[in-house]
């Protein structure tokens, strides 16, 4: 008699009761990956750093990948050295070169930017926290930057989208006054160049919360402010639902889906009413600050960044939430370095997840299928581990003794296994238990003293830079005991 789990395709739960658990989730997945090959669990990939460091222990505060026709380029803003400017940065072959702004970005260090590509320029605003002051506004073509280049006229603002055929920019200022309430848009392009008329081309909300964030799909401009959504269509312009956005930078688009995070939850929309997808990890949203969140969509995957968090008295650093888009499933994974924006980057036909980092370093983050594989987390090792389901034995005949546990795997590496039983004697959980690493396709791990048990829980733990390793499962061998024939 052997039960098994050799499904784990429905990912974590963190918010449910062991005894409700499903047969196919895990209690724990960090660092670990059960959507790639259904039926496997897989090591996340590391990360390797991006050319040179663009300046040491300052933050990176922009990241965007710059689609000009002919010279597409990743930039950056960051602090100068002296923390006297920001910064604008490109990957020039490798070594990240500084951008000349001449002395527009000076005494604007640490404001966090926002991109948007329209009519072949790159248009930058952004917004300093600590010191509550805009970035001026710019335009960036090839490596030549410019504040008057259809930019003239143009309000600051935190955020930019481009929609249909002009640029928004939300969360304005312009002549000296501040309106959070409010979004400006361009003219459409004539001979493509475009102009701002912020006296009359404009739309605000209702003047209660000020504007946390602007996205685009299903061709619609979708506003958000903390607690609402509006959408607009370049005619109709209307609040359609009460949910909000923490943060701008946790807006993104996968195809047809749009998701978004606030302090309920992740939330996701085909243009219809949002649904919260994040109810297995909830735990996690509810213990951190959402408005320092951030996130990006990759591999069909949205990747949001928490930072450090506590959950179950277990205390996370650097945590990334993960959301597999096909599967509906969730895992999370503590990176080697904190990060502070997260970007796409289309690398001659592949999609990677680039990552700026509080070390002035940018990090590509790397996939599956990658020749040579990256997996350390810039030459550093990293730890992962998980928890499987619990798994019930029959209750209804108590006797039967649990004697091994036999593990597959197709590439172990490094991957030890442990256990804990709930003893039919003691009904209490034992503490785990050692089974010992994995070495070959099938092991087999005896259990010195063989117990009742009516319930069984299987977790592994991994620390290296080796490649990730592909481990199918685990059945567990009982036994029936023997009764004793009774004399008369």
């Amino acid at each position: 008699m052997d039960v098994q789990q050799f499904n784990f395709v429905d990912g974590v739960n963190v918010n449910v009761s062991p005894f409700l658990m499903g047969e196919n989730e895990c209690g724990i997945l960090n660092g670990v990956n059960p959507f790639y090959i259904i039926g496997s669990l897989l090591k996340d990939n590391g990360y390797e750093k991006i050319g040179s460091t663009l300046e040491a222990s300052k933050e990176i505060t922009g990241l965007f990948n710059f689609r000009q026709t002919g010279a597409e380029k990743m930039l950056a803003t960051i602090n100068n050295a002296d923390d006297t400017a920001l910064t604008l940065q490109y990957n020039n072959a490798g070594t990240w070169t500084a951008i000349d702004t001449d002395t527009t970005y000076v005494n604007y260090e640490d404001a966090k930017t926002s991109f948007e590509q329209f009519i072949n320029y790159c248009f930058i605003v952004g917004y300093d926290d600590t010191d509550k002051v805009f970035l001026p506004v710019g335009s960036l073509i090839n490596t030549t930057f410019s504040t008057v280049t259809n930019v003239g006229d143009m309000p600051q603002g935190k955020f930019i989208k481009r929609y249909r055929d002009r640029l928004y920019v939300a969360n304005c200022s312009y002549d000296g006054t501040d309106y959070p309430f409010r979004v400006c848009f361009s003219s459409i392009p004539v001979a493509g160049a475009i102009t701002w008329t912020t006296a009359s081309d404009f739309l605000d909300v209702d003047f209660a919360d000020q504007i946390m964030g602007v996205g685009e799909n299903w061709d619609r401009l979708i506003v958000f402010t903390e607690y609402s959504t509006y959408l607009y269509d370049q005619n109709s312009w209307k609040k359609a639902f009460d949910i909000g956005c923490s943060n701008h930078k946790t807006i993104v688009n996968i195809g047809s889906y749009m998701l978004w995070a606030n302090a309920d939850g992740v939330m996701v929309s085909t243009g219809g009413q949002p649904q919260v997808v994040s109810g297995k990890v909830e735990k996690f949203i509810r213990a951190c600050n959402m408005r320092d969140a951030f996130a990006v969509g990759t591999d069909e995957e949205y990747r949001l960044w928490l930072g450090d968090v506590t959950v179950d008295d277990i205390s996370y650093s650097n945590l990334e939430l993960t959301f597999n888009i096909a599967k509906s499933g969730w895992r999370w994974r503590e990176l080697s370095d904190k990060a502070t924006v997260f970007a796409k980057y289309n690398d001659d036909g592949k999609i990677y997840q680039y990552m700026g980092f509080d070390n002035g370093m940018i990090m590509k983050r790397g996939k599956y299928s990658d020749i040579p594989l990256i997996s350390a987390d810039n030459g550093k090792a990293f730890a992962v581990n998980f928890e499987g389901t619990v798994l019930w034995l029959d209750t209804a005949d108590l006797k039967k003794k649990i004697t091994a546990i036999v593990a597959y795997a197709k590439k172990a590496q490094g991957l030890s296994l442990k256990y804990r039983i709930l003893d039919v004697n003691n009904k209490v959980l034992s503490n785990y238990m050692p089974l010992g690493q994995l070495d070959k396709f099938m092991n087999k791990f005896n259990i010195a003293d063989a117990t009742n048990g009516i319930m069984i829980q299987i977790a592994g733990s991994e620390y290296s830079d080796k490649p990730y390793f592909e481990f199918y499962g685990y059945n567990v061998v009982i036994e029936k005991e023997s009764i004793p024939k009774q004399t008369k």
